[in-house]
């Protein structure tokens, strides 16, 4: 963001595994360059209702390995409407904010897209677990969020094995490659299970 000596970030929607860090490291890289951060509390609704502070290399310490989001995420229904969208303008140029960094999934991306049709520069990093963003291999949270399902997956497996039963895992996501490959991992773990106790009956 060429040229900006005041940037926003906010985090909004769905909170996702790895949005501290990412705060964090716009912090810090901000700090080098001296770049003054602003934290909006609450997405596009602390946007329009003027809830910021400044955030420094204090504020973010130790929080790389903290889950959520140490700027808190709302949905707003005023954002949605032409009016809410041209208050957050207003209130980005009354900030004197140069540029504003939007952390989040689809939604957020629209809203900063809106903003962004109204003049204010934007930059959006992707992050959801549902992994449903284009332009990117990964969004983060994606991954935390496989790796914790996998996690339980195989636990829930171990009593399945132990009772001699089959379970069903149903996981969260939309019906994309990565999800299915989620179900199929379930799936393949309970039927190796339920084989298994069939060769011995």
């Amino acid at each position: 963001m060429a040229g900006a000596h005041r940037i926003g970030i906010l985090t909004s929607g769905g909170d996702a595994p790895g949005m501290n860090p990412a705060i964090r490291a716009i912090v810090r890289t901000a700090g080098a360059e001296g770049i003054t951060c602003i934290g909006i509390r609450r997405g596009y609704a602390g946007l329009i209702n003027g809830d910021v502070f400044e955030l420094t290399g204090n504020d973010v310490d130790g929080i790389a390995r903290r889950g959520g989001t140490i700027l808190y995420t709302a949905r707003s229904e005023e954002f949605r409407t032409e009016a809410g969208v041209d208050k957050a303008a207003k209130v980005c140029k009354y900030l004197g904010i140069d540029g504003l960094i939007t952390i989040g999934g689809d939604g957020t991306y629209r809203g900063a897209l809106e903003l962004a049709r109204r003049g204010v520069r934007v930059v959006g990093i992707p992050a959801t677990i549902d992994n449903d963003m284009g332009c990117t291999e990964y969004t983060i949270g994606f991954d935390t969020a496989c790796n914790t399902a996998i996690e339980a997956i195989d636990k829930l497996r171990d009593t399945g094995q132990s009772h001699e039963r089959v379970s069903v895992v149903e996981v969260i996501g939309p019906q994309r490659r990565p999800s299915r490959a989620l179900h199929r991992l379930g799936c393949r773990s309970f039927c190796r299970a339920a084989s298994r106790k069939g060769s011995r009956s």
